[in-house]
């Protein structure tokens, strides 16, 4: 997220805080959200509170008392209603810091923004902090995935367990465990200690609950282990044909376990996957 802070009525930039790289001038910049802001309060009567621009999402805050202006800018997948609530936090607290309750700090003003490059390292504070806070929310989000995905494994097991006759269900261990020595043998899982974490036997079934999110990277973990459900269920569905394994995916609760769990699954964007993968091919 990059940061202006600007006098609105003059147009120059207190303070300028970047953490992504901007290929043009930070000088044109500057004066182009000025002006948007400007344009936006004179022709519309309100100033602008967020626009999407240059493949970047734009929010603005304005403190009139002070004229003040601040500005953020930040990638399209965050949300404005996040980086209003966190430009906020900066507004205040630079605010608070340099004692500019009202527009009086103008008229001691030297024109010198030496005095606010000091306010970069308490903004480097709250980036560390937000940084902090969204890596336990994806930690904690990551360990529901790989609850589901093991709740999900373990219907399957189910499955095979309760539907299959002892020479099919011998055929589809062996299957099994064909593709699952070959996953632990691929070079990628073999340099990556978490995804060996992932364990399978004829008696326990599969265990993926001992995977530490902080060790490895989640996107590659969380794909790897989607990749082996589906395996999973399309060896089932080859012995079993397409409606007799619907019939046992009904039998076994999973579409039950799907519908009863689908707003947290919709949450971390599985419910898709998981409808298709049972669904697909079933009927």
């Amino acid at each position: 997220m990059n940061i202006w802070i600007m006098d609105s009525e003059s147009g120059i930039t207190l303070l300028y805080k970047a953490h992504m790289d901007f290929d043009v001038n930070e000088d044109l910049i500057s004066g182009l959200l000025t002006a948007l802001n400007q344009f936006s309060s004179i022709e519309f009567k309100q100033p602008i509170e967020s626009i999407d621009m240059g493949g970047l999402r734009w929010v603005y805050l304005s403190h009139p008392e002070s004229k003040l202006l601040f500005i953020a800018a930040d990638t399209k997948d965050v949300d404005a209603n996040i980086i209003s609530a966190r430009l906020n936090v900066i507004k205040q607290t630079f605010i608070k810091e340099y004692q500019m309750y009202d527009s009086s700090w103008r008229k001691t003003w030297n024109g010198n923004i030496e005095k606010f490059q000091s306010f970069k390292k308490i903004i480097e504070e709250f980036y560390i902090q937000w940084k902090q806070v969204a890596k336990v929310q994806n930690i904690a989000e990551f360990y529901d995935i790989l609850l589901v995905f093991q709740q999900i494994l373990n219907l399957l097991m189910d499955v095979i367990e309760g539907h299959f006759a002892i020479e099919i269900k011998e055929k589809i261990y062996s299957r099994i465990e064909e593709m699952f020595e070959n996953y632990l043998n691929h070079q990628y899982v073999r340099a990556n200690p978490e995804l060996q974490k992932i364990s399978f036997n004829r008696r326990d079934g599969f265990n993926i609950i001992d995977i530490n999110p902080q060790n490895c990277d989640m996107i590659v973990v969380e794909k790897q282990i989607i990749n082996l459900i589906k395996r999973v269920v399309n060896i089932i569905k080859f012995y079993a044909g397409p409606a007799n394994s619907l019939k046992f995916f009904i039998e076994e609760n999973i579409f039950k376990y799907i519908l009863s769990n689908f707003n947290l699954l919709k949450a971390l964007n599985l419910d898709q996957f998981l409808l298709q993968v049972f669904l697909e091919d079933s009927s």
